[in-house]
């Protein structure tokens, strides 16, 4: 990678471990403001609060009504997801289980990427809670696969494409260029010992 590239690269870096922070800080400024609280992995809002909510949600009925007809004929199509993304869910985390000590590749932390915590806001009803934890499920899963293909594209194959590649992950910038079979050489056990302790 060329000095400009590098550099801005590093800006990046630096610039998403500085958004990183803002979000923590922007997380603790909702806690106080929506007064809840962390306990043991459960979301604890203060009574009043919850009041709030309840007094807040819609019915179940209501929100049926006011659904547009294609939208309730579609659900059963976007619920049919469920099924190749926990087939995915579980494959991914068999692969790594299976595959990265073999290579000494550090496995990705599934609790990292796969957060249902919005179901337990009490002002949806329970159809919105399953639309919210259903949204998260699937995107979690896709950002845990994501994560552990990049890995063990890190490991096998950290080469840039010859072609522009839109929505490449985070990894990519630090892969050898297309082309620069001596950098293959000299780089590939550097990368590959990156991954062995990777967060």
């Amino acid at each position: 990678m060329n000095s400009t590239l590098a550099g801005i690269a590093a800006r990046i870096a630096e610039l998403e471990r500085e958004l990183e922070r803002e979000l923590e800080v922007e997380v603790a400024r909702s806690r106080r403001r929506f007064r809840y609280r962390v306990e043991k992995g459960r979301i604890a809002f203060e009574s009043e609060t919850a009041a709030l909510h309840d007094a807040l949600r819609q019915g179940v009925l209501a929100f049926l009504w006011s659904a547009p007809p294609l939208s309730l004929l579609v659900a059963p199509v976007i619920y049919s997801l469920i099924v190749p993304l926990a087939a995915l869910d579980a494959w991914v985390t068999l692969y790594q289980a299976v595959c990265f000590p073999i290579y000494g590749i550090a496995k990705a932390e599934r609790a990292l990427f796969i957060v249902c915590d919005r179901g337990g806001l009490r002002y949806l009803n329970w159809i919105e809670r399953l639309n919210c934890d259903y949204c998260a499920y699937a995107n979690g899963v896709v950002a845990y696969a994501r994560e552990v293909a990049a890995r063990t594209e890190q490991y096998f194959c950290p080469i840039k494409n010859a072609r522009s590649r839109a929505g490449a992950h985070e990894r990519y910038r630090d892969f050898l260029d297309f082309g620069d079979a001596a950098g293959f050489q000299d780089r590939l056990a550097a990368l590959r010992a990156n991954i062995r302790k990777a967060p």
